[in-house]
């Protein structure tokens, strides 16, 4: 066996219902010389081999029909003359199984739509959220039909549902099960439609998160289904995206068949209700803006901001800056400049926040000085509190942190946002929402769905991104 030698060259990693190919060569060349294949511990001459073929030179390639071998394990033999005589070996080699394709469906079992004020209609579009085989959000070709439910609710077969709430109103939500069918594959899947009903004309609720994108998903496979699962599982009205790539947002909202603001630096505003009134970035300005305009509830303007992320300052303090130094870097940051320009143009709107309240969801690229504290220090590596002048300056334009005025307690509620995937870095809240004007939080949390493993193994990661999502949920009156 000294002069032969036998290698699987590929595919170096099997799967069921692949050809196998391997490079045979050999000092003692033969027209009859063969490759054969055999299982677990059997050898040449114990029982007939699975698959062969002759190898007629001295050196090469041969390809075996091994489409209908499974598990393992195996062994690849290079024989001498018609015989069993044994020149070389491969390695011992398995066959993963091949994952099936999934079927296409819808993206998710259930589906909340916003309420319907008794007596009025509303309309609600499904197509998006129908999920192909190959992971895109693609409902041309699928056949909508009703499957049951509730007789003001009904379904066109393109995916349409549209709702007439009785005028005396009910208790519980309108539900419509709705069935699509897929015209290619004839595969099927069914979601709910729950739509409830408003009995108050005059308030909502929403409920409001700012998540960054992370390289505009490219870092988690199925992003756009996953961000679509978390907007429709967690009932958001709104979402702050940052890290778009410009084109992210739009799609998403596509898929909801939502109201969308996209700039193309990479935020976007998505909206269960008509947006109004937007504003793009400008220079030294990485935000954007738009209003909130929800049928008989007064306006809300919703800014979204994602500062530099240049000289991070928990960093700064891991590698021997005093607080001193960590304020003083901070104060000479581009972030803190973008911060000063974004205080200045949010100023029309903060001066008439209490005629139309003001929101801010920002990645701010910052600890907060409410969370860096004398009792915090040693959490964060310093000995005494820092004041960091992003935070402070969004303090002093009277926006109010809602995490933190929901949960005053940084020691029991730390609300790190910055990183679920990278716990090698310093752990913060670097996302938030403020607000200013009448629009005061029910609740606030931090989420994270899920057991997201860390970089660099987040391609299968449920959770779409490298932050945490600042969430809150608000009562609008009119």
């Amino acid at each position: 066996m000294s002069g032969s030698s036998l290698t699987l060259v590929r595919p170096t990693a099997p799967k069921e219902g692949d050809q196998l190919t391997f490079r045979f060569a050999t000092d003692a060349p033969h027209p009859k010389n063969w490759v054969g294949v055999y299982d677990g511990a059997r050898v040449p001459g114990n029982g007939a081999s699975l698959v062969w073929k002759y190898v007629t030179t001295a050196e090469g390639e041969v390809t075996l029909e091994t489409q209908g071998l499974t598990d393992g394990p195996y062994t690849a033999y290079l024989l001498a003359e018609d015989g069993y005589a044994i020149l070389a070996r491969s390695a011992p080699f398995g066959f993963a199984a091949r994952p099936v394709p999934p079927r296409p469906r819808f993206a998710v079992d259930t589906v909340t739509t916003s309420a319907v004020v008794a007596g009025e209609a509303a309309v609600v579009r499904l197509a998006g959220l129908w999920t192909t085989a190959d992971g895109r959000q693609n409902g041309r070709g699928v056949t909508f039909r009703a499957r049951g439910g509730d007789g003001w609710l009904s379904v066109g077969a393109d995916g349409t549902v549209t709702a007439k709430a009785p005028r005396a109103g009910t208790h519980r939500p309108g539900v419509l099960t709705v069935e699509g069918r897929d015209g290619a594959t004839g595969a099927t899947s069914q979601v709910a439609v729950q739509v409830p009903v408003r009995r108050n004309p005059r308030g909502i609720v929403l409920k409001v998160a700012t998540l960054d994108a992370w390289d505009a998903g490219r870092h988690v496979d199925g992003a756009l289904t996953k961000l679509l699962r978390l907007v429709l599982i967690q009932g958001l009205d709104v979402l702050a995206l940052q890290d778009t790539g410009g084109t992210l947002g739009t799609s998403l909202a596509e898929a909801l068949g939502w109201a969308v603001y996209e700039d193309p630096g990479g935020l976007a505003l998505i909206s269960r209700y008509p947006l109004a009134d937007p504003r793009p970035e400008g220079p030294d300005l990485p935000a954007i803006a738009a209003t909130v305009r929800a049928p008989g509830v007064r306006a809300v303007r919703v800014w979204n901001a994602r500062l530099d992320e240049g000289d991070y300052g928990p960093l700064g303090i891991r590698r021997g800056r005093t607080p001193a130094q960590a304020e003083a870097a901070e104060w000479a940051s581009l972030r803190y400049r973008q911060a000063q320009n974004l205080v200045a143009a949010m100023a029309p709107d903060l001066g008439a926040a209490r005629d139309t309240p003001v929101l801010l969801a920002a990645a701010l690229s910052s600890p907060s000085h409410l969370d860096w504290t004398v009792r915090t220090a040693g959490s964060h590596g310093t000995t005494g509190p820092v004041r960091w002048p992003v935070t402070q300056l969004l303090d002093q334009a009277r926006l109010v942190d809602v995490f933190r005025a929901a949960h005053r307690d940084p020691v029991r509620e730390p609300g790190n946002t910055w990183s679920p995937v990278d716990p090698a870095q310093p752990q913060d809240r670097i996302d938030a929402l403020y607000t200013a004007g009448p629009l005061s939080a029910d609740e606030a949390h931090i989420l994270v769905t899920g057991w997201p493993k860390p970089i660099p193994d987040t391609a299968a990661n449920g959770w779409p991104s490298d932050h945490a999502a600042a969430v809150a949920t608000f009562g609008v009156r009119a």
